[in-house]
Formats: C-alpha cells, sequence, structure tokens
C-alpha cells in the first residue's frame, strides 16, 4: 500500500508581513501531481494544517479546494490537527465529509479514531492521535499519573485496540 505523507502545511503563514498563500497554493499542486503520478492509495495529513487556530478565509478556502480535488481522486484522506489548529474548527463538518473519503479526527476525548483500509495482503488499521496536550489526556483518564507529554502520549496509546496481528500505522503530531 503506497501512502503520500504531508505535515505542517502552515497555510495562512505570514513571513515579514508576506503572505506564502500563492507558494502554498504552488506547493498543494504538487502534492496533487504526486497523488496522481504516484498511484497513492492514500493521504497522511499529520497536523498544522493552518498556521493558527483562526485562519484567514483565504487559507481555508485553499484547503477547501485541495481537498475537493483529492476527494476527485477517488482517495481516502485522513487528517489530524497539530499544535498549531483547531481541533474543533478543523474537525467541523467531519462526518459529511467521511461520505468523501476524507477522514478527521475528532477533538480528543480518551479515544483515538481507527480506520481500516485493505489491499491483497490484507487490513492496515490507520489511527489518528490529534495534537494532544497532558490536560487533555487527564480529564479522559483522571486515575492515570500524567506528568508531560510523554505520559500523556503513553497513556492514549496505550487505550489503543491495536491488533499487531495486522499492518497498524498511527498518525500523530506531537512534542
Amino acid at each position: 500500500m503506497k501512502f503520500i505523507h504531508i505535515s505542517d502545511l502552515h497555510l495562512g503563514k505570514r513571513v515579514n508581513e508576506f503572505s506564502m498563500l500563492e507558494e502554498q497554493k504552488y506547493i498543494l499542486q504538487q502534492v496533487l501531481d504526486t497523488v496522481q503520478n504516484e498511484a497513492a492509495d492514500a493521504v497522511l495529513i499529520a497536523g498544522d494544517i493552518y498556521d493558527k487556530p483562526v485562519p484567514p478565509a483565504e487559507a481555508v478556502v485553499m484547503f477547501d479546494e485541495f481537498l475537493t480535488k483529492l476527494s476527485q481522486m477517488k482517495k481516502p484522506v485522513f487528517i489530524i490537527s497539530g499544535n498549531h489548529d483547531s481541533a474543533e474548527r478543523l474537525s467541523f463538518g467531519s462526518r459529511i465529509m467521511e461520505r468523501a473519503n476524507i477522514f478527521i479526527s475528532p477533538v480528543y476525548d480518551g479515544t483515538i479514531q481507527k480506520h481500516t483500509l485493505k489491499d491483497e495482503w490484507g487490513e492496515v488499521n490507520i489511527f489518528m492521535l490529534p495534537f494532544i496536550k497532558p490536560v487533555n489526556v487527564r480529564q479522559a483518564f483522571p486515575d492515570e499519573e500524567i506528568n508531560g507529554y510523554t505520559d500523556a502520549i503513553a497513556a492514549a496509546i496505550s487505550k489503543m485496540d491495536v491488533d499487531e496481528s495486522k499492518r497498524n500505522i498511527i498518525i500523530s503530531h506531537q512534542f
């Protein structure tokens, strides 16, 4: 199975008050071309879609166009939020987008979303762990001792339903 993995798009970023949108649009087209030319089976987007939790409208429109083109290619897309994203805003409409094979991780609530793809060698489980802070994991598992990011990630991963007889991938964006 062939995956295209990208992250840290930081759409909407400005450098010294200079908008990077044109350059970002060019890069997203390069990603689309690569997905097509490499006959990728799926696209994994591991966080920091936007540069700010409340991105500029132009960045949202650009990402919408990018996802629309991926959807037209009939490629499943798996997206998690990063530390620059707002998980609540990013996951807006995610249940509707699933119909187009675009899967966006919801706000972390103690569970890690899992999706399964199949090919001639069997199943591949894709686990989607959005960016989480220790406080998020403490709320979900108050009986766990969580003193920092390492403890938080370990606790979150320990609760995953992993079948080690199958291929497993975790999409993550963590410190």
